[in-house]
């Protein structure tokens, strides 16, 4: 009886292990808004960026559509120069 058991238990976890997907993540991220030191500065539309992420879990934690902002810091000639872009990513879980 307990080799049956355990068998039967050996089965199911095969079989939820056979079942288990990769999952990708796709995210088009475009570009709403760029600010270099204060002043608003023209945002190409056009400009968009895939990202593909694997091994996303089914809820898609990593999978997540919305506003990013990011920050970077350049060195013009005389001046240290901060923009701020912010983006609109639009994720799907395939």
């Amino acid at each position: 009886m307990k080799k049956t058991i355990i068998l039967l238990i050996l089965f199911a976890g095969l079989i939820f292990m056979a079942c288990k997907k990769d999952r990708k993540c796709t995210c088009t991220i475009t570009p709403v808004s760029q600010t270099a030191n204060g002043v608003t500065q023209p945002v190409s539309g056009s400009s968009t960026t895939v990202l593909e992420m694997t091994k996303v879990t089914k809820k898609g934690a990593a999978c997540n559509s919305g506003e990013r902002t990011t920050t970077t810091t350049q060195t013009d000639s005389t001046m240290l120069v901060t923009v701020i872009t912010v983006s609109k990513a639009d994720c799907k879980l395939e």
